[in-house]
């Protein structure tokens, strides 16, 4: 409930002072509101407080009548591209001159620059006033003498003074630090067929006008202050950056620096527009195959399913780059966005939280959340006395987990392929990051310094799992998907999602054996067109009473056998997702989890005990559902391998099932009274509960 006092709220545990940032003073503070408790429950101590916090709040808002920094980057780029534009203008229109004139017009500039920087040795800035007033003027800003930010205002225009003087040296000695977008449009356009022989020689400027788009060269100036005016020099270009160093090798960045891509239209783009047109293009399945394009719409939908990782990189491109035009991305910008991805914490983007939070406090929080774990294990060791080797794992444990170099290369394939994109649309001239993006083999080498990651076989590790109250519980329900979908997985080698999509209506029988059948069906998709296939189940899996559960869900109606798993509310719209959460937490609940031991990693070893057994390598894949390369099988088998066939595979798989005790398959009755001991003169086998 509101309180009369302004900023004050009233919630169940007290009251709580509570005010956002005006939009005055939005730029220099985060985040964009403060709230704290009072910890008091008496009303007027409340109002007390939060009047004295507010006038507080309203000194800190309003302490600096400072200039904007907004202001200050348009005068200083402002007066930049005004001078650079008319050295540039008159340079053009004056004729030709004597050696002697250039000379002397360039120690009048040496001149000018040395009283400059003499200035800024003296510490008197007066010089910059009259360029900071008339660039005002001309932008149309208000600057106030007395603020007490225009010292620093003007100090900055005199070093940009003397860089602009620098650049005009260059700029009459031909040496220019921005490059014109024409050779590269005549690289990348398609040339005009040439003209008969027995045409009249035409005026070309019209013609050029519609194979070229006319587009004034970008001045460097603007790319920034930052960065419009310094030039790199012969020694740092001969620098590189160490960008990943262990014992015998050593990975450098090349600080040679590369022109920018240019929109070949001369309109502006960002690079999240290049995003965005790529990703429509993909969300419509278009594809280029020479002169053909295609628009597939199958492609675009599993495209689209897909999209919520694809999006997490255009997020991490908002947040690094916002809307900065790519004709002013430096080679500075590529590195710090590779830096970044390497900064990242594991499962940044798992959380709602980190979707408002912008990159970089993503990384600040996740460095001081693992300084504080170090800090206790560090206690802890110390108080518990622990060994070397479990002290050591105490530490691996508390320390910051950063993106895998398999997920750093996703995100820079994601934008990679955007890029190139745009390339092949003509709306950039290059690719500038293709320079940046790592290869499979420094992928490797990267890997080989961090903790081994891929995927561990199940061993004697599942009848540990096994062993656990899930399967041996009176209380676990015959359609538990905990207790049912590892075993399919380990047993058949389905896919989890194929298993979570199974209905009643999937498991048939023919001559006597039961059968999954895997299709495409209404609210159902499989991976590819392999995936549609026929497996038989396994014996062990009716024992344990697998057809009983099917029959108990097609008498309630289920159209799902494992019904108690929803579907994610992500575009994926999967139920594997949600299963994977709850399979994990059942594990490590019991302290038998391992991060390298998942539910594919089931069906990997399903796959390993065939090749073990020698299965024919068309049978397995077959039954795993992965592509067939033979023409035999493709032409002259298309319906697959018979049932009996894939019977005898997949029974060659046994496992130790002795520990569960939780099982749903009927029991043969005890025989009551006598029964038949010699048929036709030959001993019939005494029954077993006889």
């Amino acid at each position: 409930m509101a309180i009369s006092q302004p900023h004050l709220e009233r919630r169940k545990t007290g009251f709580f002072w509570r005010r956002r940032v005006p939009t005055r003073a939005s730029n220099r503070f985060k985040p964009t509101f403060f709230c704290f408790p009072l910890r008091t429950h008496v009303p007027r101590e409340a109002a007390e407080l939060a009047r004295r916090l507010t006038s507080i709040s309203e000194l800190c808002f309003d302490a600096e009548s400072e200039v904007r920094p907004e202001i200050f980057t348009s005068i200083l780029t402002g007066y930049a591209r005004f001078e650079i534009d008319a050295f540039d203008h008159l340079r053009a229109l004056s004729g030709p001159r004597t050696r002697q004139a250039a000379e002397t017009a360039l120690e009048i500039e040496a001149a000018a620059r040395a009283s400059l920087r003499d200035a800024i040795f003296l510490c008197d800035h007066s010089v910059a006033i009259s360029p900071i007033h008339d660039t005002a003027r001309r932008l149309g800003l208000e600057i106030e003498e007395d603020d007490e930010d225009i010292p620093v205002l003007m100090a900055r225009m005199v070093r940009l003074m003397v860089e602009i003087s620098e650049e005009k040296d260059r700029r009459a000695k031909g040496i220019f630090s921005d490059t014109q977008p024409y050779l590269q449009m005549a690289l990348h356009t398609e040339r005009p067929s040439p003209a008969p022989q027995h045409a009249r020689c035409m005026d070309p400027a019209p013609e050029s006008s519609e194979f070229l788009p006319e587009q004034p060269a970008l001045k460097a100036e603007e790319k920034g202050p930052a960065n419009s005016i310094r030039t790199v020099s012969d020694d740092e270009i001969q620098k590189s950056d160490v960008f990943f160093q262990r014992a015998g090798l050593k990975i450098s960045v090349s600080n040679e620096p590369a022109p920018p891509a240019r929109t070949l239209d001369g309109s502006p783009a960002s690079l999240l527009d290049l995003w965005d047109g790529w990703f429509k293009a993909k969300e419509k399945g278009q594809r280029q195959e020479g002169a053909y394009e295609f628009e597939d719409a199958e492609l675009g939908d599993n495209f689209t399913r897909n999209s919520d990782t694809v999006q997490s990189t255009r997020k991490l491109i908002a947040d690094m780059f916002g809307t900065q035009p790519i004709d002013q991305m430096l080679d500075s910008d590529w590195k710090a966005f590779n830096d970044m991805l390497f900064q990242l914490p594991q499962g940044h983007g798992k959380s709602p939280l980190h979707k408002k939070l912008h990159c970089s406090e993503i990384i600040t929080r996740a460095r001081k959340k693992a300084e504080q774990e170090v800090r206790k294990a560090e206690l802890r060791i110390k108080k518990q006395k622990l060994s070397d080797d479990a002290a050591e794992a105490l530490r691996h444990k508390a320390k910051l987990k950063t993106l895998a170099p398999r997920t750093v290369q996703r995100h820079q394939a994601y934008l990679n392929m955007a890029i190139n994109h745009a390339v092949e649309k003509g709306v950039i001239s290059h690719n500038p990051f293709k320079r940046f993006v790592l290869s499979e083999k420094t992928i490797t080498e990267l890997r080989k310094a961090r903790p081994d990651t891929s995927r561990k076989l199940w061993h004697d590790d599942f009848q540990v799992m096994l062993a656990t109250e899930k399967w041996n519980s009176p209380k676990t329900r015959i359609n538990d998907h905990i207790y049912w979908v590892p075993l399919i997985c380990r047993l058949a080698g389905l896919r989890s999602e194929e298993v979570l999509q199974l209905g009643p209506k999937n498991v048939r029988s023919e001559d006597g054996i039961f059968y999954f059948d895997i299709i495409r069906g209404t609210g159902t998709s499989l991976k590819s067109n392999n995936a549609r296939r026929l497996i038989p189940i396994h014996s062990q899996l009716i024992e344990l009473g697998f057809l009983e559960l099917v029959a108990h869900q097609r008498k309630l109606g289920r159209s799902r056998l494992f019904d108690l798993v929803s579907r994610s509310k992500t575009k994926k719209a999967n139920f594997t997702a949600n299963f994977t959460k709850n399979f994990t937490y059942y594990r490590k609940s019991r302290g038998i989890y391992c991060e390298r031991m998942d539910l594919h990693a089931l069906r990997t070893s399903c796959n390993t005990k065939m090749v073990e057994n020698a299965l024919p390598d068309t049978a397995r894949r077959y039954l795993i559902g992965h592509k067939n390369g033979d023409v035999g099988i493709i032409n002259y088998l298309p319906e697959g391998f018979p049932l009996k066939t894939l019977r005898v595979y997949i029974e060659m798989d046994q496992i130790d099932i002795s520990m569960i005790t939780r099982r749903f398959g009927k029991a043969e009755k005890p025989r009551k009274g006598p029964y038949l001991a010699v048929e036709d003169g030959v001993e019939v086998p005494k029954p077993k509960s006889a």
